[in-house]
């Protein structure tokens, strides 16, 4: 067994303690077991071998079977530190890389991606034996690790939710689309990833409202969305007058809510077709409230019936004939609130799988909110911050 010269010190080599080296460093358990079995054949006839030595073999043999990966100094013999704490004014917490890439992805990283960076940036802490680490410095390092890795607006998005999550003022995000775009999924898990905790759906405020309002006086509150026109007018072909009065009356529910959040400086995510801009003035809003519209749309009639197929698979009580049968008038609103996006400027996303969705609502939020004045006081220095109410 060939020994490990560092100074004064000698350290048998041990294969185990490479392999615990590299897989703190993301590599898996067989590459990192293929690397150190790899150094052990070529210091087999090896007495001794110095750090400088053992430090440039081990770098080779990566190279070689790897290419250029992230592997720190090659100090495998040195003992780590079994934990990093990081902290921070309210106290004190363990490390996590499961905390930081949820973090990382609200700059719009996919999910590997901001998991690869909190695994990098463990591993340099690690290297340098840090025990401690602020959060500011945390921070510091993520924004670092954006701008080397990835395109800078990327940095930029990350460093413009640390300013928002201490602004004294409400995030209302609106996410539109018709029946079956994913608009549900998408509020409920934007929110987990922004740290919003209201979420609300127009059909909710819709169902509200219908116990309070008979048939009789609002008609056009009952039906479906798609089948308003039928209920108000008696006519199956004016699918958008009927959508418009369900709309008209829906809004302002949606509106009530909107002012109760800005009252309780509470931010929320509300979802749902009725959120038409020309009914909602949602430049009134600019001064007590960050508001940030995106809407969300299916290309074809195909995609449609796979939705609503999906849908119904974990939801019974939503058949997809129900949907179907009316798919040209879900189809018609969704051309009418595109038009009506498109003329408010309102960031159109077509719907893709829930990671790729997830991720460019979170830019699209983040970019709006980067053109706020507040937001851009702080990052220039010019602004104060003030801790966000609970």
């Amino acid at each position: 067994m060939a020994t490990i010269i560092d100074g004064k010190n000698s350290i048998p080599f041990m294969r185990g303690m490479l392999v615990h080296y590299l897989i703190q460093r993301g590599f898996s358990h067989d590459e990192a077991r293929q690397v150190a079995n790899a150094a052990r054949d070529a210091l087999s006839k090896a007495k001794s071998v110095r750090k400088k030595e053992i430090v440039r073999l081990v770098d080779g043999l990566i190279r070689e079977q790897f290419g250029d990966r992230d592997i720190g100094d090659l100090v495998f013999w040195e003992r780590l530190p079994t934990s990093i704490t990081v902290e921070r004014s309210s106290g004190s917490r363990p490390f996590s890389r499961e905390i930081l890439s949820h973090s990382v992805r609200i700059s719009g990283l996919a999910p590997d991606q901001a998991y690869e960076i909190a695994t990098v940036i463990e591993a340099r802490l690690l290297d340098q034996r840090r025990q401690h680490v602020t959060h500011e410095e945390l921070e510091d390092l993520t924004v670092e690790f954006l701008k080397k890795n990835h395109d800078e607006s990327y940095a930029e998005r990350y460093q413009v939710w640390r300013v928002w999550n201490e602004l004294d003022k409400p995030l209302i995000v609106l996410i539109g689309g018709a029946s079956g775009v994913g608009k549900t999924t998408l509020a409920i898990s934007l929110a987990n990833l922004l740290d919003i905790p209201r979420v609300m759906a127009t059909d909710d405020i819709r169902q509200i409202m219908r116990l309070m309002l008979s048939a009789e006086l609002m008609p056009a509150l009952h039906p479906s969305s798609y089948a308003a026109s039928e209920a108000v007018l008696g006519d199956e072909d004016s699918t958008i007058s009927g959508f418009l009065e369900q709309a008209r009356i829906v809004s302002v529910g949606v509106r009530g809510i909107i002012d109760r959040c800005i009252e309780e400086n509470s931010s929320v995510i509300i979802d749902g077709v009725h959120l038409l801009p020309e009914l909602l003035d949602m430049e009134s809003y600019a001064r007590s409230a960050f508001m940030a519209p995106l809407f969300l749309s299916l290309a074809d009639s195909q995609a449609y019936e796979a939705r609503f197929a999906e849908r119904a698979s974990s939801a019974p009580r939503r058949p997809k004939h129900k949907y179907l049968s009316h798919l040209s008038e879900i189809l018609e609103i969704q051309e009418y609130v595109l038009e009506s996006s498109t003329a408010h400027g309102i960031p159109i996303l077509e719907t893709s799988s829930v990671d790729d969705l997830i991720s460019a609502a979170a830019m699209v939020v983040g970019e709006r909110l980067q053109d706020q004045v507040e937001v851009q006081q702080i990052l220039n220095g010019n602004g104060k911050k003030k801790k966000k109410k609970n």
